[in-house]
């Protein structure tokens, strides 16, 4: 049956959440030594309240998460985080921290962010604040999905479009592989914009990026002969609406992580049965994998 294969990209195609590369290459494109460590005060700015407000937010929140024992309890919790994220990126505009960047410098930021990423090793002290290391297996993935014909997606709350697309361009290099929902920093004045598909909002929340993965969906269905079968791939809870809408959802964690993952862990305590994808098999509705390649090696894409 073919499939529509759609990915998160922090955490989930990247090895690790990329927020805080974004912001390291914002700051070192500034020209004097002055004005990089003004830059590098003001994203402190940005990210201290942040943590902060999500903190406050988290231990004020009722039910508490151990409490949260119902489907319907988690979403509700996740969109209410959106004040917390509206207030982060609103300090993002506000502070100007990435006015004056093109796309052209945001693709080539993640261009050269992956070239990082592969030439990393552990004794190297190189600048790894900048690195990004793709996730074992995604090339191969997307070979072969390309081959049997099935459509790719990427939905994100990522802040820039061009930067995932600088990263992923060995795998996408005419930008046509990938249906998008991600969003971008508007030059000049670095306003965040969501994407066009979704009338420009911001994506932030679990819901947003669910409203992006149904409008996918909805876009590749008209004109299909046939229904495909929706997979998806995340790492967090904002992806757990997509997972849980795809016919087939897998949680992606860091190698030796297993017991630390928030969205694995949440899974569990709704009641859900999540096995390796070693243990799954074709129609496994939720699964979870260390990388891809452990999923190329399993039968549970079919």
């Amino acid at each position: 049956m073919a499939r529509f294969i759609v990915f998160d990209f922090d955490g989930t195609v990247t090895q690790q959440d990329t927020i805080n590369v974004l912001a390291q290459f914002a700051i070192s494109s500034r020209g004097s030594a002055y004005s990089q460590q003004e830059a590098s005060e003001n994203w402190k700015r940005i990210v201290d309240p942040y943590l902060a407000d999500y903190a406050k937010h988290k231990e004020s929140y009722v039910p508490k998460a151990e409490d949260r024992k119902r489907l319907a309890q988690e979403p509700a919790y996740l969109e209410s985080l959106r004040t917390v994220e509206l207030s982060s990126v609103e300090r993002v505009v506000n502070t100007g921290f990435f006015a004056g960047l093109t796309s052209e410098q945001w693709e080539q930021f993640g261009r050269e962010a992956r070239r990082i990423g592969e030439e990393w090793n552990p004794d190297w002290n190189g600048d790894e604040g900048k690195a990004v290391r793709v996730r074992k297996g995604f090339s191969e993935l997307v070979q072969q999905a390309k081959a049997r014909g099935d459509k790719l997606g990427l939905v994100s709350v990522n802040w820039s479009r061009a930067f995932v697309e600088g990263v992923i361009e060995p795998e996408d290099p005419d930008r046509s592989e990938f249906v998008k929902r991600i969003n971008e920093i508007r030059w000049p004045g670095g306003q965040l914009e969501g994407p066009e598909e979704m009338g420009g909002k911001v994506m932030m929340t679990s819901k947003d990026k669910l409203e992006g993965f149904e409008t996918m969906l909805l876009k590749e269905a008209i004109g299909e002969s046939k229904k495909r079968r929706s997979v998806y791939f995340g790492d967090s809870v904002t992806d757990l609406e997509c997972l849980l809408r795809a016919d087939t959802g897998i949680v992606v964690v860091n190698e030796g992580e297993e017991e630390q993952s928030t969205l694995l862990g949440t899974l569990k305590r709704l009641g859900f049965d999540m096995p390796h994808v070693s243990e799954g098999r074709e129609g496994t509705k939720l699964a979870w994998a260390r990388d891809f390649k452990e999923v190329l090696g399993n039968n549970i894409l079919g």
